[in-house]
């Protein structure tokens, strides 16, 4: 298990653990109602907060989304590449 760093602060997942390390674009991550140093979210969370699936435009395009770098889970995987 990751440090305390990488929990989702809705659901408390460990969001490295799961694959759901990732980046959205700053306007999408505002509709979540977190400032950038308040914590992550899981995929589920943050669509629940933002209510609504995410789709592949709102992630950016920094290397952290690539399927390369570190696990992805399915969900997030769905939502990148659709």
């Amino acid at each position: 298990m990751s440090d305390n760093n990488f929990l989702c602060v809705d659901c408390f997942v460990d969001t490295l653990e799961i694959g759901e390390y990732y980046m959205v674009h700053s306007d999408v991550w505002k509709q979540s109602n977190l400032a950038n140093t308040e914590g992550m979210l899981c995929i589920g969370c943050l669509e629940n907060r933002i209510q609504r699936v995410l789709i592949s435009s709102d992630f950016s395009d920094f290397p952290i989304n690539s399927p390369f770098i570190f696990t992805k889970s399915a969900r997030i995987l769905s939502r990148i590449f659709g």
